[in-house]
């Protein structure tokens, strides 16, 4: 698996304003996000909700999302409810968005030809771009960690919660993001050019994350939620047993690396139009 660096910091360099972008937005989202957390719990405001949180139709609703209160008093509770949809979604379009373009942009922007006659091959090509596709994917996790570190601790007050758990949870949505990447590159090298991968990755993240909900709400369909890769994410970070289940965690390993063998080997044999 060789890397042509100059093919690498040429990616870092196209995608560099991408990542920016995406990275303040998603921080600006959780630090708002977690500025609720002492408006809420000011004066035993949630507590006085209890008739609506008791409420069956609305109980089975917000037990769905994980917004009990029990969870949303704890800091770290509230971080996972509040924040886990935006962070998901967001995390997971810009994966699927960056993924996709960065193996297939030559043949959008007709630039192929320049690229596959120099003296390197298609292989090199992709294992390159793959590089700085994780690098950026890595420094974007890393950036709403620490962010959402410092927003909890901002933001917490007298509340406590457990720092494992708050990593545990952010690798999850990690393997999350990673596992969307993998699926945007392999949609990206096999449709045909000219057609929207935005529109693709809006379908796709938002229709799985539906699927999943919906299973949540309705005990009759609960099993079709493991179709969707949001199932696998475990937001149950009160839970003194959180860890790292070694079956999630193979799911988005084993789907991600499938996924991109496939599209390695697809990109080798692919016609690149020109």
């Amino acid at each position: 698996m060789k890397i042509n660096k100059n093919i690498y910091s040429m990616e870092l360099r196209l995608n560099r304003n991408s990542f920016l972008i995406w990275s303040i937005m998603v921080a600006v989202v959780v630090v708002l996000g977690m500025a609720f957390f002492p408006v809420l719990n000011k004066g035993g405001m949630l507590q006085q909700m209890t008739a609506l949180f008791e409420n069956p139709f609305m109980k089975t609703i917000m037990t769905a999302f994980g917004a009990t209160l029990d969870v949303l008093t704890n800091p770290l509770g509230f971080y996972a409810t509040r924040n886990a949809l935006f962070i998901m979604l967001l995390g997971g379009f810009f994966s699927f968005l960056l993924a996709g373009r960065i193996v297939a942009r030559e043949e959008g922007e007709k630039s192929a030809e320049f690229l596959l006659t120099r003296p390197v091959t298609r292989t090199e090509v992709v294992w390159s771009k793959l590089a700085a596709f994780l690098t950026y994917l890595i420094g974007f996790n890393g950036a709403f960690l620490l962010v959402g570190f410092l927003s909890l601790e901002a933001f917490k007050g007298e509340g406590t919660y457990s720092l494992a758990a708050f990593f545990i949870y952010n690798c999850y949505i990690f393997l999350l993001t990673l596992t969307f990447g993998a699926v945007g590159l392999a949609i990206s090298l096999w449709i045909r050019r000219g057609r929207s991968i935005a529109t693709l990755s809006t379908g796709i993240i938002v229709g799985s994350y539906f699927i999943e909900t919906l299973s949540k709400i309705t005990p009759g369909i609960d099993k079709i939620g493991y179709i969707s890769p949001f199932k696998f994410v475990d937001s149950g970070v009160l839970r003194p047993d959180y860890v790292l289940e070694w079956w999630r965690v193979a799911y988005f390993v084993g789907l991600t690396v499938l996924l991109v063998a496939l599209s390695v080997i697809k990109y080798r044999k692919k016609d690149i139009l020109i």
